[in-house]
C-alpha cells in the first residue's frame, strides 16, 4: 500500500471514529453498543396492539435479540423503542416510548448506530452520500420485516439500489454490461452503501487499488512497463463501469479513437504521451486497430510498446 493510500486510510478511520462518537453522544435511546439488561415488558404485551409486527418479527434478523443465548432479551422491541411499561400503562401514549414518526433521518440513524457502530462498514454512515441525502436506515432496511436472503433489506440488493439509481439501471440494459441484472454480481460488490470517502463510495481491493482488480487480477500487475493511462486515469478512463454500447465496455466506439485521445500531438497531450510513429498511416485500415499489435495494453513485463 502506498504512503498516500495509508495516509488516506488513516483519515477515513479517524473520520469514522469522530462520526460514531458524535452520533453516540446524541442518541435519543441507548448509548453506543448498549442493550437493556432486563426487559420491562414482553413481546406478548406489544402484540396486544401490534400483532402483525410481532408475527413478522420472528422472521427478521433482529429476532436474534430474543432467541440467541448471547442476548436472551425478554423483549427485542425495547432496544430500539426503549422501555415499554410507561407506554402500555399510558394507553399507548406515544410520548412515553422512543418512536420515529416525524423524526429526522439523523435521529433515526443514531438509534440504529447505538448497536451497529461496531461494524466498520456501518460506523461511518454519518459522512456517507446516502446520509447526506437524508436517507435513514429504514429507507433500505426492513426493521420489522425484510426480504429473504438479504441483510434485512426490503428488496434484493441490486433491485433496491436501482429503485433510486435509475440512470445506472438503464446502463445495465446496454449490450455490454456487468452482469448485475443477471444476478451474477451485486451493486455492493463494487460500492460500499454505508460509508467510504472515495468518489461514489467505491470500494477498494484488499491491496488498496481499484475494486476492478478484485475480479480482473490479470490487469493489475505490477508490470515492468506500466500503461500510464491506468496509473493516471484509472480503469474508468477507458471503460464504462456499468454498461456501454461499445465492446469491452469502452467509453468510445472503437479502441483506436480511444487511444488517439492521448496518443496524438495536441496542445494537451503532446508532452504527456507518445505520438504514433510515422509509418502508422491511419488512412490504412491496417493501423486503425491498435490492439491488434499492442495486445498487452494494460501493462507488459517484456515490451515498453505493449506488443507482448
Amino acid at each position: 500500500m502506498t504512503l498516500f493510500r495509508r495516509y488516506k486510510f488513516l483519515l477515513v478511520s479517524l473520520a469514522a471514529a469522530i462520526a460514531v462518537a458524535a452520533l453516540a453522544g446524541n442518541s435519543p435511546g441507548l448509548p453506543a453498543g448498549a442493550l437493556p439488561q432486563k426487559a420491562e415488558t414482553s413481546m406478548q404485551d406489544c402484540a396486544a396492539c401490534h400483532e402483525d409486527l410481532v408475527k413478522a418479527f420472528a422472521k427478521n434478523s433482529h429476532s436474534v435479540l430474543e432467541k440467541s443465548a448471547a442476548y436472551k432479551l425478554g423483549n427485542p422491541c425495547e432496544p430500539c423503542h426503549g422501555p415499554g411499561k410507561a407506554h402500555i400503562e399510558g394507553g399507548g401514549d406515544i410520548t412515553k416510548i422512543i418512536h420515529y414518526k416525524g423524526k429526522t433521518a439523523k435521529l433515526h440513524n443514531q438509534q440504529c448506530l447505538a448497536c451497529h457502530s461496531k461494524d466498520h462498514e456501518v460506523s461511518g454512515y454519518g459522512g456517507s452520500t446516502h446520509a447526506k441525502q437524508g436517507l435513514n436506515c429504514a429507507d433500505c432496511h426492513g426493521i420489522h420485516t425484510s426480504a429473504g436472503l438479504t441483510r434485512s433489506l426490503k428488496q434484493q440488493t441490486s433491485t433496491l439500489c436501482m429503485s433510486c439509481h435509475t440512470v445506472q439501471k438503464t446502463e445495465f440494459s446496454k449490450p455490454y454490461h456487468h452482469r448485475v441484472t443477471e444476478k451474477a454480481m451485486e451493486c455492493t460488490d463494487c460500492h460500499q452503501p454505508h460509508s467510504g470517502l472515495d468518489r461514489r463510495q467505491v470500494r477498494n481491493s484488499s491491496t488498496g487499488e481499484e475494486i476492478c482488480f478484485r475480479c480482473h487480477k490479470e490487469k493489475q500487475g505490477p508490470f515492468v512497463f506500466e500503461h500510464g493511462a491506468i496509473r493516471l486515469r484509472g480503469c474508468q478512463g477507458c471503460h464504462e463501469p456499468h454498461g456501454s454500447n461499445n465492446p469491452k465496455m469502452l467509453v468510445r466506439a472503437t479502441a483506436t479513437s480511444l487511444c488517439l485521445e492521448c496518443h496524438s500531438r495536441t496542445a494537451v497531450w503532446s508532452v504527456n504521451s507518445s505520438q504514433p510513429p510515422s509509418f502508422h498511416n491511419l488512412n490504412s485500415s491496417v493501423y486503425r486497430n491498435c490492439t491488434t499489435c499492442h495486445v498487452m495494453i494494460h501493462g507488459s513485463n517484456f515490451d515498453g510498446a505493449f506488443i507482448r
